[in-house]
């Protein structure tokens, strides 16, 4: 019974520490994810905008798309109006969206053209915030 107690803590805690949404049943059972996370729709945003890529923006975009006509990225309204090629972002689908195709490579030119690429990490935590609805958090 120590060790199942034990057990029951270390992984509560773990979870807790990873900002996991666990349910633990009367009986001790984990259950992931059937309880309400934040944001209000049931579901648990992950990536914000102004946290995690306006950031990115700031550092590799601004400097072309930073308001001088096109497409703008200095902020949200800016980014989900789109630019000269149309909307880049369709909240709900990465793998739709222009925008992580471009910073990716896979729809030329690739972004962002003079520097280096984005790693691969950001482009994901792009596509990621894309489909968690692209909200503005």
């Amino acid at each position: 019974m120590r060790i199942s107690a034990y057990l029951f803590t270390c992984l509560l805690t773990g979870a807790l520490l990873s900002g996991c949404d666990l349910d633990v049943s009367p009986t001790g059972e984990v259950e992931e994810g059937s309880g309400g996370g934040g944001g209000g729709g049931g579901g648990t945003t992950t990536v914000s905008f102004a946290l995690d890529i306006l950031p990115i923006f700031e550092s590799d975009c601004i400097r072309c798309h930073g308001g001088a006509g096109g497409l703008n990225v200095d902020s949200y309204e800016g980014l989900i109006a789109g630019g000269n090629s149309g909307q880049v972002v369709i909240p709900g689908n990465g793998a739709g969206s222009l925008l992580p195709r471009r910073l990716d490579g896979t729809l030329p030119p690739t972004m962002p053209l003079d520097g280096p690429a984005l790693t691969a990490a950001e482009v994901d935590r792009i596509r990621t915030w894309i489909d968690e609805g692209a909200q503005d958090n």
